[in-house]
């Protein structure tokens, strides 16, 4: 081909050609190497990162609804806190626990 022509026969005029323009050699001997450097290189950022666990946060369970286990919960945080019982039925608490009720992944307090 071209290229290898040129690699042969005109090796110096085209590198200092390309050198001029701002132009990459591809010249097989130097495309040869780009790809190499770029393995090379690809294969240093996957050995540096072996893993996912420095990049990933960790979540708690989530406890998945139940009436039970909320009614529990409620008179636990009735005793827990000494309030009224009628606290439960207060407004605040109700829209409270309407929002929680929507939340997808838990809700953090």
């Amino acid at each position: 081909t071209l290229r290898r022509h040129l690699q042969a026969r005109h090796q110096g005029e085209y590198l200092k050609w390309s050198a001029a323009n701002g132009f990459a050699s591809m010249l097989p001997h130097d495309t040869k190497q780009r790809r190499k450097d770029a393995t090379s290189s690809t294969q240093s950022v996957l050995g540096r990162q072996s893993s996912l666990e420095g990049h990933l946060v960790e979540r708690g369970a989530v406890i998945q609804y139940s009436e039970s286990i909320f009614h529990e919960a409620t008179i636990l945080w009735l005793i827990k806190t000494d309030q009224p019982i009628c606290a439960l039925q207060h407004p605040a608490f109700t829209k409270m626990v309407k929002i929680a009720s929507r939340a997808k992944n838990g809700v953090k307090i």
